[in-house]
């Protein structure tokens, strides 16, 4: 097997899939070597937040001296972004190993399961082979039935910030999305929780009473906001004194609150993370396609956002940052998300739009998103054929003195940033 065939083997819709579900994964698993029992873990679900406070975890675990995994998704131009140790993503050597691995492990049970799944076997069998101290896993969707909560207890459980994504699989209400983000947490473990609404926080505090695990609320009114410009901010928090985060937004400092809660947690369980560790861990967080500015004249912003509270905090960072300055957006999206909310955010602030395809067969029609914008908004709207067009585009109606904001997708995000050739 090469590079290109393990790739093939990850998504090919010419292979029979099936969900394996949990039961199966783990005898998959056990084939494996049972691999989630020669590491540790740190779980994260949530509707928004989790990437960044995966990113800021894993940078201050790694910076404290361990030798430390981070599983993320999705990707945004190859798979091997969402597996890294110590902030190198997995090889194409690597990669390759792991994939025929699970495809050995598949062929013993009969069938290929769905790419998430195999991605989290993989993964998985990667971290224990690389001999990781510790992983931090995000979730795929939802907790309780998502791939990665095949793992036993972690030390620690994180649920970030939730809101109505994946109504059609978590439930119509926040008390049933929470219920299933809550999954995660098992006996004993230690959790915590971005401060939010009282509903979503009193399930997953019966949850927590239920497994005996001790629950701690990450409330972003800790760390006080020092400066703060689209390069990232400085922040004052009441026990380690001044950080600098190098990610821009109010919803940024949330998802500090929960690495700090966090570490609280796992210093209790004998990890040596000194404060200077937090600081310097926190400071050198790479995230991209996060309110992340990729040129200036014009300030051109990529954010990764695909959701209603997604857009609600891209919006209200360019609020911030550009007070009073309408923008310009490059905008894509897919169909089956709650466009509508979206548009309504981003025409608030809208100066005009550029609609663009993501490479998604889910993603919607730029003309069709073009001639939705001009009928609901009354706002220019135009379609273009291709990122690189869209990026012209945007840019010349933008002017040297505007704002562009590319916002809608990850899939988006990802062929905006190798136009930039990042």
């Amino acid at each position: 097997m090469d590079y290109r065939q393990a790739v093939e083997f990850v998504e090919s819709s010419s292979i029979v899939r099936e969900r394996y579900g949990l039961e199966k994964l783990q005898q998959a698993l056990h084939l494996l070597g049972d691999p989630h029992h020669h590491t540790e873990f740190v779980h994260i679900a949530g509707t928004n937040g989790k990437g960044s406070t995966a990113a800021m975890t894993a940078s201050v675990l790694q910076t404290a001296g361990y030798r430390t995994g981070l599983y993320t998704s999705p990707h945004l131009m190859r798979y091997n972004e969402r597996m890294h140790i110590d902030g190198v993503p997995i090889s194409d050597e690597d990669f390759v190993e792991a994939a025929s691995q699970v495809q050995r492990v598949c062929e013993q049970l009969g069938g290929v399961p769905i790419v998430f799944e195999v991605l989290t076997l993989m993964a998985l069998w990667y971290f224990a082979q690389q001999h990781c101290d510790i992983v931090v896993l995000e979730v795929g969707i939802g907790g309780l039935l998502d791939s990665t909560n095949v793992i036993p207890s972690p030390k620690v459980a994180i649920i970030t910030q939730l809101g109505m994504d994946h109504t059609e699989t978590l439930g119509n209400t926040l008390e049933e999305i929470a219920a299933q983000k809550g999954g995660i947490v098992k006996e004993g473990t230690p959790t915590v929780m971005a401060l939010q609404e009282p509903s979503a926080v009193a399930v997953v505090q019966q949850i927590c009473d239920k497994y005996h695990a001790p629950l701690a609320l990450a409330d972003p009114e800790r760390l006080r906001v020092l400066d703060a410009s689209v390069a990232g901010q400085t922040l004052e928090d009441r026990e380690y004194g001044k950080l600098m985060l190098p990610l821009a937004g109010a919803h940024q400092r949330k998802n500090a609150a929960n690495v700090l809660e966090a570490v609280a947690m796992l210093r209790t369980q004998g990890y040596r993370i000194s404060d200077d560790d937090v600081r310097e861990g926190i400071a050198k967080t790479v995230w991209p396609a996060r309110f992340e500015r990729l040129s200036t004249a014009p300030d051109f912003i990529l954010d990764g956002g695909h959701n209603p509270q997604c857009l609600h905090a891209a919006t209200a960072a360019l609020r911030e940052y550009y007070p009073g300055q309408k923008v310009v957006f490059l905008v894509g999206m897919m169909a089956d998300k709650d466009t509508d909310h979206m548009l309504a955010e981003m025409a608030s602030i809208a100066k005009s739009f550029v609609c663009i395809r993501p490479d998604s067969p889910r993603a919607m029609q730029p003309q069709l998103l073009a001639q939705q914008l001009t009928e609901r908004f009354h706002l220019p709207a135009c379609a273009c054929g291709s990122v690189r067009e869209g990026i012209a585009e945007a840019t010349r109606q933008a002017g040297k003195e505007g704002v562009v904001c590319a916002l809608g997708s990850l899939y988006l995000a990802g062929e905006v940033r190798a136009a930039f050739g990042r």
